[in-house]
């Protein structure tokens, strides 16, 4: 008899980071033999997954015989480009109704914490009580929930699954040899307090232009980059679905990123990556990595941090530490789903 698994998380966004972590999750429920639904992520990706498609949740709760809810981070209210509790508040709604329909509940491969208000820090640790097994992907994740109480024995520290990309997903390289850039913070209000932001901007657009046969420039959604309008000529990537998008990403041979997930995706694939980031997730991916330097909060960088990173990303190369680095850290990924079943 087939067994059925529902996967919850911020797949409504259609954001290639969350929609890339859903993917891996249902590739590993699929190998433990389960149908699986995401709902709410797209047509053109449930396809390819082979998920079933679903715009709602409907009676996937009743008929599901496990619910996995990641990843992201969705155990925190300081992770999106406008920090609040809006995912802490559908995992939570999540957990409920798995708990109520007497569904087992796991949380896996997500960032927590810290939290800016109290609510937040309440919805975390009720979700992790539901759970049977939290899974988080750097040690100051599982150092939050601890500290609010949350038992070690329900709590399984590893790494992001999104390093699992290449064991998990089947996809072809479409190489390119070209520079990846993604910088996209217009709607990160915290960032903007660094006055020194619009002349990064800028100087990134003018190596843009300068090396448009080069670059290729990213984004996680369908929009244009923002770097778009300084080099019309530079080819394009914008995230529609993950079958049309990885390909192209294998292909880089550097990437520098403002975002967590396209970074730990790139590493996945030996693409060496530079950051200046907008959220404190990365600066943790970085660390774990054995890469501290190549990550500064955008609050904080200077042009100069910027044609650095640039310059590096001209001639890095992969090393055999990097190799063992993430021999090490898909070890510590397939931790945070081999308790699923």
């Amino acid at each position: 008899m087939t067994k059925n698994a529902l996967i919850v998380g911020p797949y409504r966004a259609h954001n290639f980071g969350d929609d890339l972590v859903g993917g891996i999750l249902a590739k590993h429920l699929q190998k433990e033999g389960y149908a699986v639904t995401i709902p709410r992520l797209s047509e053109e990706n449930s396809t390819w997954l082979g998920t079933t498609f679903s715009e709602g949740y409907g009676k996937h709760f009743e008929t599901a015989d496990v619910i996995v809810v990641g990843g992201g981070g969705i155990m925190s209210d300081t992770s999106g480009a406008k920090p609040g509790a809006s995912y802490l508040e559908i995992v939570a709604r999540a957990g409920m109704d798995g708990r109520l329909a007497g569904k087992t509940v796991y949380v896996t491969s997500v960032g927590a914490g810290p939290w800016l208000v109290e609510k937040s820090k309440l919805l975390a640790y009720g979700v992790s009580l539901i759970a049977a097994r939290v899974g988080v992907r750097d040690q100051e994740s599982y150092d939050h929930l601890h500290g609010i109480g949350v038992g070690a024995k329900r709590l399984v520290l590893g790494a992001d699954l999104a390093l699992l990309t290449p064991d998990l997903l089947d996809f072809p390289t479409v190489q390119t040899g070209r520079l990846g850039l993604q910088f996209d913070v217009k709607g990160f209000a915290d960032v903007q307090g660094n006055r020194r932001l619009p002349k990064i901007v800028r100087a990134l657009g003018s190596y843009a232009a300068d090396h448009a046969a080069d670059v290729v420039l990213i984004r996680n959604g369908e929009a244009k980059s923002e770097i778009a309008p300084f080099a019309p000529a530079a080819e394009r990537l914008s995230y529609r679905a993950l079958a049309d998008f990885l390909p192209h990403l294998a292909g880089l041979r550097a990437l520098f990123t403002s975002h967590l997930h396209l970074a730990i995706t790139a590493y996945s694939l030996r693409i060496p990556t530079y950051s200046l980031y907008v959220r404190e997730k990365t600066r943790r991916f970085y660390e774990q990595i054995g890469h501290p330097e190549r990550a500064i909060d955008l609050r904080t960088a200077t042009v100069a941090d910027l044609k650095r990173f640039l310059a590096a990303a001209e001639t890095a190369v992969w090393t055999e530490d990097d190799e063992a680095a993430l021999h090490r850290l898909k070890n510590e990924s397939r931790k945070l789903i081999h308790f699923i079943r």
